[in-house]
């Protein structure tokens, strides 16, 4: 009579490629998410860049402009 317990020929094979499969997997998945965050780190430097761009040349537009601070914060809130 045969053992239910003894594994498949085999079997032992499948799970290791398996589990092999696995671990690559997990070290890509490990390198995608350094890379995306990375990437993140490159975007939120270039957001912060074109931010204070934009607060220089605001400053400079309100510099150059000929209305007064507080008509050109009324215009930007909406006032009337």
């Amino acid at each position: 009579m045969e053992d239910k317990n003894m594994a498949k020929p085999g079997r032992k094979t499948a799970v290791s490629t398996m589990d092999s499969k696995i671990e690559k997997q997990q070290e890509a998945l490990e390198r995608a998410k350094m890379k995306y965050e990375e990437e993140k780190a490159k975007l939120a430097e270039l957001l912060k860049m074109r931010n204070e761009l934009r607060k220089d040349e605001l400053m400079e537009a309100v510099i150059k402009s000929d209305h007064s601070y507080e008509e050109i914060m009324s215009f930007i809130k909406g006032d009337s």
